[in-house]
C-alpha cells in the first residue's frame, strides 16, 4: 500500500476543475466492487485547499474485493493531496497559491516531474499549509476563559517519488517525504508550542506476468515531538518527563504474492511485519487519566498473514480470507479476523454487498497525529483490535441520472482508543482504551445531470455512549449529515455549495465517586460534550485556460463554535482565494 502520511488529512476535495459526467436515459452501466483497505482518518482542523485543474489517478491500495466508503469528517478548509505522485497529464508541474482572513489562512503547493519517460519518472513536490487565528480558550464541557488568544497552525512538507521499470514485467516504486509541523495553544494568558518532526521512506519491487505476481519492500518512518515548551507552573515540567516529548520509529517489510488460476480466480498471501520502538515515555493510569506512570524505551511488534482466494463470475465477485495477527511484547500474542466480502450485481442498476473484516492496529504517535494534533506530547499507546467489522449495503441506480444507497453494520472493537476528557488545557488531549460494541445506518442519494448540476446528500447513525459507539468516529457523533451541490452555469464556472453536520459529539470524562477502605477509589464517567459542529461552506473555481483556474472559497458560514478533538476551538468564518497553475 502506497501511503503518504502527513498532519493533515489526505485526499482530494473541492473539486474545482472535474465535475460528475452526466447521465442519459439510455445507461449502460457495469457495477465494480472497487478493492480499498481503509485507513484511519481524522478530523482536518487546518487551512488546506486542492489542486482543482489537476486530476489525480486513483491508485488501488490492494487487490482485495474490499470496498469502503469515505469516512464522514469535518473540514476546515478541503485538503490537498500531500505527496501524491504528480498527475497524468500533459504538464511536468503545477504551482497551487492561497491566501485568506480572517488573520491568516494559507496553502502553497508545488510539484515537478524531473524525469518522465518510458522507464523513469521521478517527481519532486513541496507544500506548506498554515492558519492564525483568535479565539477564546475552550476547556471540556463547552465553556471558555474570559482571554482571547492566537492560535497558530504551520506544517511542511518535502518529497520525493519515484517509478522505475525494471525490464518488461516488473517495476519499482521508492519515496520519501520529511515533514515539519508547529501549533500553538494558550494556557491562561501565555501559551506553548509543540513541534513536531516526521520522516517517510519505503521502496517496494514488484514483479507481474501472465503467471504468479508478487511484491516485497521495506519501509521506514520517524515520528518525534520535539522542543515542548510550556511556561513553569502549570504542571507539566515534572521530575520524570521527557526533555521534548516522546518519538517513535517504525521499521516495516511486505511481501505478497498471487497465484490465479485462469482469468476468475485466484489464491493469495499477504505478510506484514512492523516493529516500534518508542522511546521514553508516559501512559495515563485508567480510568483516571490525571494519573501517570513512566516506561523506558522498548520495542513492539506485530506480524500479520493475510492468506485468501479470490473469485469473479458475471454478476458475483468475492474474497474470502482471513487476518491472522500475532504481536510481539504488547498484550496478548495471537490474534485471527476474518476478511471476507462478497458482492452481488444482478442488474445494472442495483447491488448487494456484505463484508467482514478485522484486525489489530498499533496505535503509532503518527497515526493518533493524525486524528488530531493537538494531543499530549509525552504519552504513548499499546495496540488496539478489531475482532470483527460487519457491514453490507444495497445500491439502487444509476437510474435517469438518479441514485440511491442504503449502508449499515455492526462492529466491535477492543482497548479502541477514544479521545478522553480531562482538566488539562486544550492541544494536550489523551485517549483511553475502550471495549466498543455498536451499529450504523445511513443512507445516501444522489443525481447527476451531465455537467451541469450534481446533487447529493447522506445521512448516517450511531449510538454515542461510553462502551457503545461506532468505532470510525472518534468524536462519538450520534448524527451526521453531509450534502453537496454543484453547477455549472457556463463551462469555465463551477460553483459548490456543501453542508457538513455532526450532532451529539463528545467526549468521556472520570470522577472520584467514592474512596473505599479495600477497593481503592470508585470513578464513574461523564459527558463533555464536544460541541454541534455545522460546517457551511461555498466555492467557486474559473478556469480562466487549461493551464489556469482561479478559485474561491468559504468555510464555516454559519460561524459555529465547537470544539475539536483535544480541545481545540473551531476556526469561525474563513475563506481563501487563490490560483492554480499547470506548466
Amino acid at each position: 500500500m502506497n501511503k503518504r502520511t502527513t498532519i493533515i488529512a489526505t485526499g482530494l476535495a473541492l473539486c474545482i476543475q472535474t465535475f460528475a459526467q452526466g447521465l442519459h436515459k439510455e445507461i449502460n452501466v457495469e457495477q465494480e466492487i472497487v478493492p480499498v483497505k481503509r485507513e484511519a482518518s481524522r478530523i482536518t482542523v487546518l487551512p488546506t485547499l486542492n489542486l482543482p485543474p489537476i486530476n489525480r489517478p486513483q491508485l488501488s491500495f490492494s487487490d482485495r474485493v474490499v470496498t469502503a466508503r469515505v469516512p464522514n469528517s469535518i473540514s476546515t478548509l478541503d485538503p490537498v493531496a500531500f505527496g501524491d505522485k504528480l498527475y497524468t497529464s500533459p504538464y511536468r508541474g503545477y504551482l497551487v497559491l492561497g491566501l485568506g482572513a480572517p488573520l491568516f489562512n494559507a496553502t502553497l503547493s508545488a510539484g515537478y516531474r524531473a524525469m518522465d519517460n518510458d522507464k523513469t519518472r521521478l517527481s519532486l513536490w513541496t507544500q506548506y499549509n498554515g492558519d492564525i487565528y483568535r479565539k477564546k480558550e475552550t476547556v471540556i464541557g463547552g465553556t471558555s476563559h474570559d482571554v482571547t488568544n492566537y492560535w497558530r497552525d504551520h506544517s511542511a512538507s518535502i518529497g520525493a517519488d519515484l517509478h522505475q521499470a525494471v525490464g518488461k514485467t516488473s517495476y519499482l516504486d521508492a519515496g520519501i517525504d520529511y515533514t515539519y509541523g508547529y501549533h500553538t495553544a494558550p494556557v491562561g494568558h501565555l501559551s506553548y508550542s509543540q513541534n513536531i518532526s516526521r520522516l517517510n521512506a519505503s521502496a517496494v519491487f514488484t514483479g507481474t506476468g501472465s503467471g504468479p505476481s508478487y511484491s516485497t519492500g521495506l519501509k521506514y518512518n520517524h515520528f518525534g515531538f520535539y522542543h515542548f515548551d510550556m511556561p513553569d507552573g502549570y504542571g507539566y515540567k515534572l521530575d520524570g518527563y521527557p526533555e521534548t516529548g516522546t518519538r517513535q520509529n517504525l521499521f516495516s517489510a511486505l511481501a505478497k504474492a498471487t497465484l490465479p488460476f485462469g482469468d476468475t480466480s485466484s489464491l493469495g498471501l499477504d505478510i506484514n511485519a512492523d516493529f516500534l520502538h518508542t522511546g521514553y515515555h508516559l501512559t495515563p493510569v485508567y480510568p483516571y487519566n490525571d494519573e501517570i506512570k513512566s516506561h523506558t524505551a522498548g520495542t513492539t511488534g506485530l506480524i500479520s498473514l493475510s492468506p485468501y482466494f479470490d473469485f469473479r463470475t458475471s454478476t458475483l465477485t468475492g474474497h474470502i480470507g482471513a487476518q491472522i495477527d500475532v504481536a510481539v511484547n504488547d498484550g496478548k500474542v495471537f490474534h485471527i479476523s476474518p476478511e471476507v466480502s462478497v458482492a452481488w450485481i444482478p442488474s445494472q442498476i442495483i447491488g448487494f454487498e456484505i463484508k467482514a473484516k478485522g484486525g489489530s492496529e498499533l496505535n503509532t504517535l503518527a497515526s493518533l497525529y493524525d486524528i488530531t494534533p493537538y494531543i499530549n506530547s509525552f504519552m504513548a499507546y499499546n495496540r488496539s483490535y478489531i475482532p470483527y467489522a460487519l457491514d453490507g449495503q444495497v445500491t439502487i441506480g444509476p437510474f435517469l441520472g438518479a441514485y440511491l444507497n442504503f449502508f449499515g453494520g455492526y462492529a466491535k472493537a477492543d482497548e479502541w482508543l477514544m479521545p478522553t476528557g480531562t482538566n488539562i488545557y486544550a492541544g494536550e488531549g489523551v485517549f483511553t482504551p475502550v471495549d466498543l460494541s455498536a451499529w450504523h445506518l445511513g443512507a445516501t442519494v444522489g443525481y447527476d445531470f451531465r455537467r451541469l448540476l450534481s446533487i447529493r446528500a447522506s445521512y448516517e447513525t450511531a449510538p454515542n455512549d461510553y462502551d457503545h459507539s461506532y468505532y470510525e468516529w472518534r468524536d462519538r457523533a450520534k448524527h451526521v449529515v453531509n450534502a453537496e451541490l454543484k453547477i455549472r452555469p457556463i463551462e469555465p464556472l463551477l460553483l459548490s455549495l456543501g453542508w457538513e453536520f455532526r450532532s451529539g459529539r463528545r467526549a468521556y470524562a472520570f470522577r472520584i465517586i467514592e474512596v473505599h477502605p479495600e477497593l481503592g477509589n470508585i470513578y464513574e464517567s461523564y459527558v463533555c460534550p464536544l460541541g454541534v459542529a455545522s460546517n457551511l461552506s461555498f466555492g467557486a473555481g474559473y478556469n480562466a485556460t487549461d493551464a489556469l483556474t482561479i478559485f474561491a472559497r468559504g468555510e464555516n458560514l454559519l460561524n459555529r463554535h465547537y470544539s475539536h478533538i483535544g480541545l481545540r476551538p473551531s476556526q469561525g468564518i474563513n475563506f481563501i482565494i487563490g490560483a492554480s497553475l499547470k506548466f
